[in-house]
């Protein structure tokens, strides 16, 4: 059977809730996997070094389904309040790849040599031409992605141990 793709767009900063709401649906047979995507950057805090998660498409959750007519329903919150929200088929999300098993993009550590970089470990390893930006201080690389057709910048984590 063939896995449909939808892009469910949502109000930025509750990709969770609308997440755990597609899973209680997907308890139902409506979906088989409900994705918000999710990327590990180093924050120093305390006087130490911490891994943090945060979201990665803000205002986007990604599910698929066996079912071809799920972008003709309008769902509803839980409880039939609030508003409703559409379903867009989409192609395979791009950062899947990325993320290997699960849905958290890890943090990728690597060099700069001849003033570019090169990765030496993560998942941005073998994908250096995505690269656009690297914020050395706060250890993140801006990437673009295709996403619905268009391309999209998205923050992940990236170290950069040495400079040559």
């Amino acid at each position: 059977m063939r896995k449909i793709w939808y892009l469910l767009r949502c109000t930025v900063g509750n990709e969770r809730d609308f997440a755990r709401q597609c899973r209680e649906l997907a308890g139902q047979g409506q979906f088989k996997e409900v994705i918000s995507f999710e990327y590990q950057r180093l924050m120093r805090y305390k006087g130490s070094w911490h891994v943090e998660r945060r979201v990665l498409l803000p205002g986007c959750v990604f599910l698929f389904a066996a079912k071809p007519d799920m972008s003709e329903k309008n769902w509803r919150n839980k409880d039939g309040a609030g508003e409703g929200f559409s379903l867009t088929p989409c192609e395979v999300p791009y950062v899947k790849s990325m993320c290997g098993e699960g849905s958290v993009i890890g943090i990728s550590k690597g060099i700069i040599r001849g003033g570019k970089p090169v990765i030496t470990s993560g998942p941005l390893k073998g994908r250096e031409g995505l690269i656009q930006k690297i914020d050395r201080h706060k250890r993140t690389a801006d990437i673009e992605i295709p996403l619905a057709g268009n391309q999209k910048q998205v923050t992940v984590g990236l170290e950069i141990y040495e400079k040559m």
